[in-house]
């Protein structure tokens, strides 16, 4: 059995259509949460961590907390629910609702983390308005999750200059303690990422939409274990939906292809390339017990 530690659930009302229509960007179709849990479980998934993605200050939209609310109340046990949060409003003040939202979910709710996206959002993660959601976390014992990479395609108003590692180097400066995870293995600044991994026993990150790019991700995968990182990275799917990005009609079929590429596909290449393998356990790691260390499943 396998756990996806990253997968957004969508809500198409809870997007500002003008918004994506100006920007020439399409509106993903929801995905019924039966059929989404029916997918996952045909392809060994036990656990999933879901969320939404708060971008309301410059997108005027988010994901979809109603979806991530509606999933973790018909399915309990399968899901482990994030809230997705902008701290910072569209003046670049201290968002109070938010914050509110936040501790709520964290402390009544039985959420598990929350989300960041400094690039959609336009914000940088280190910016001391900030710190009060990272304390409130970090005191309720919880994740705090980042898109902290730069966007695999059009940019659209999501700057890479607020996915730099330096600024997510401060937080881990002064938040050492709080459990953090990068989505995308920080895209395309992973040997970064890993290094401060070394320095941050609670910084950890997962493999999201890497898998059309798998020598560059077995590589960098080669390089996590040689600095001694690799058990903190995590298998993670990101946004599940048929035909959809990187799923074709079947999205079990792609699941399958991904979990195959790190079960086996990850030492054939190394094989070829001359790198060093990866054991059993490291693979399983990945694939399972670092998403269940994490989560206490």
């Amino acid at each position: 059995m396998f756990i996806d530690s990253h997968m957004h659930l969508i809500n198409t009302k809870c997007f500002d259509r003008p918004t994506y229509d100006r920007l020439g960007q399409s509106i993903p179709k929801d995905t019924d949460i039966n059929q989404l849990v029916e997918w996952m479980k045909a392809a060994g998934i036990e656990h999933c961590v879901c969320m939404g993605q708060d971008m309301h200050k410059v997108w005027n939209s988010e994901f979809g907390e109603i979806a991530v609310e509606d999933a973790f109340a018909k399915y309990p046990d399968f899901f482990v629910p994030f809230c997705s949060v902008e701290p910072i409003d569209e003046a670049g003040r201290f968002n109070q609702k938010n914050f509110d939202y936040m501790v709520d979910k964290l402390n009544n709710k039985g959420y598990r983390g929350v989300l960041f996206t400094p690039p959609y959002g336009q914000f940088s993660s280190n910016d001391p308005v900030m710190f009060p959601f990272y304390e409130a976390i970090d005191k309720a014992g919880a994740v705090c999750q980042y898109h902290h990479s730069a966007a695999g395609g059009p940019t659209v108003l999501a700057h890479t200059k607020y996915a730099k590692m330096e600024n997510l180097n401060d937080v881990t400066f002064h938040f050492p303690h709080m459990k953090k995870v990068v989505e995308h293995i920080g895209y395309p600044f992973s040997e970064y990422l890993f290094t401060m991994m070394v320095n941050d026993e609670n910084l950890w990150t997962d493999l999201a939409m890497l898998y059309k790019r798998p020598l560059w991700m077995t590589w960098n995968m080669v390089l996590a274990k040689e600095i001694g990182v690799l058990d903190r990275v995590m298998f993670a799917t990101d946004f599940v939906a048929a035909n959809n990005d990187l799923f074709g009609p079947d999205p079990t079929k792609d699941i399958l292809g991904w979990i195959d590429l790190v079960q086996n596909g990850m030492n054939k290449i190394c094989k070829q390339s001359g790198w060093p393998t990866f054991t059993e356990k490291e693979i399983m790691g990945i694939l399972h017990d670092n998403a269940a260390r994490l989560y206490n499943l």
